[in-house]
């Protein structure tokens, strides 16, 4: 009993200061796509559409730049982070959603189940009401959001459009789910001109600090996970969220969530201030209990697998005692490759192995002379430079076409 009880502070102290932290948006102000969208002067069209397994998806889309006439291009989807939303890929003018439209690109901004627009569309019914965090099922992982989320995105786009292909771009999460929709529906291949994949999160078995942590203390954190439905757990996120945004943008304060940011990536980088409120703003996003254990069972097994039932839940949805690994030998669409040697979330070595499995590997772009954590690809001063423009001009290059 007292073992249990001294997990239990435990677990409460690491999950707390995860809290503090991030949950720091009131969702009236926070960094919303389309707010930001709007306030740098760019179209925005928005719209809800229904997945085969009844979740409710809203996606935004910024169809052509501001500085170029209003002729549409290729479309582009781009599939966010963990504990993010589509916001990540609009926070300045640097921001790939910019950075891609002003190339002249049709930019589709995604937002899993649960979180972003999709979070608001479900929880919030009618104006005025408080939100209902439990009136939509938590019962999936990032396998349904690759399966379910992505396919129906991708269907909608190319039926919007009337293009018969798009290209992909993922972050983080947003490549752990792009690798479970290609590899368990490969049909969907076809439909991809090209895929390029950002601190691309597959088997974690050499991540380092901090996420090692939640691998010492998995059986706590489980213990804890099957206690709720979503983490951070709260009725009503806007109320918490304007409470500790109010901590973050104290003077005092202030310094200590900028030491999270850089604990949490596990490298100090350069970053202004203006980003890192707007971060603090909109992260984290709910997200459901059942992910997170998957994504740690990705990090204690150190293999890629589907989401683990234990043997006999294995043999009801798999028919075999051991959850499979995804097949990456499906994943047929032309794949380009951007990793850092200072990702210590995403270790070079995991994203090498990745390479070997998969079959028609492009291009790989490896940051390597520069600091360029976890973060960097979508919060670093120079990640224009560095990661935004080498993905335009891979996908401005006609030599798949």
């Amino acid at each position: 009993m007292q073992l249990f009880k001294l997990e239990k502070c435990l677990l409460n102290v690491i999950f707390l200061a995860t809290i503090i932290f991030f949950n720091t948006c009131d969702y009236a102000a926070c960094l919303e796509s389309a707010k930001k969208i709007k306030e740098l002067g760019y179209p925005l069209m928005t719209y809800q559409v229904w997945t085969a397994d009844k979740y409710l998806l809203g996606l935004e889309r910024i169809p052509h730049s501001k500085h170029r006439n209003e002729s549409i291009g290729k479309p582009v989807l781009l599939l966010h982070g963990l504990y993010l939303s589509s916001a990540i890929f609009t926070i300045n003018n640097s921001s790939l959603s910019f950075v891609l439209s002003d190339a002249g690109f049709d930019v589709w901004l995604f937002n899993a189940r649960g979180v972003g627009l999709s979070r608001k569309l479900s929880i919030y019914k009618k104006p005025g009401l408080q939100p209902k965090m439990n009136s939509i099922s938590w019962d999936f992982s990032f396998h349904e959001m690759g399966v379910y989320d992505m396919t129906t995105a991708i269907d909608f786009i190319l039926k919007s459009t009337g293009h018969s292909k798009l290209d992909v771009v993922g972050y983080s999460l947003g490549t752990t789910i792009s690798l479970a929709c290609l590899s368990d529906r490969p049909e969907y291949n076809s439909k991809i001109n090209k895929l390029v994949l950002m601190a691309p999160t597959s088997r974690l078995k050499s991540s380092g600090m901090p996420i090692n942590i939640f691998k010492q203390f998995s059986k706590i954190v489980n213990i804890f996970l099957d206690r709720i439905n979503f983490f951070p757990y709260t009725n009503d996120p806007d109320t918490t969220y304007r409470l500790i945004r109010r901590m973050c943008t104290n003077q005092s304060a202030f310094k200590y969530c900028r030491q999270f940011i850089d604990f949490a990536q596990g490298i100090i980088l350069p970053m202004n201030n203006d980003t890192i409120l707007d971060i603090v703003s909109e992260f984290p996003q709910p997200m459901s209990s059942k992910t997170l254990k998957h994504m740690l069972q990705l990090l204690t097994s150190g293999r890629f697998g589907h989401y683990d039932y234990g043997p006999y839940g294995n043999m009801l949805h798999y028919h075999t005692k051991t959850a499979p690994d995804y097949d990456l030998s499906k994943i047929t669409a032309p794949t380009y490759i951007i990793y850092s040697k200072n990702d210590s979330l995403v270790h070079p070595k995991d994203v090498k192995w990745l390479i070997t499995q998969l079959p028609n590997i492009k291009d790989v772009h490896y940051i390597e002379k520069i600091p360029f954590g976890h973060f960097s690809f979508s919060l670093s001063p120079i990640m224009k430079e560095v990661v935004n423009m080498y993905i335009t001009n891979k996908l401005l290059d006609n030599d798949l076409e």
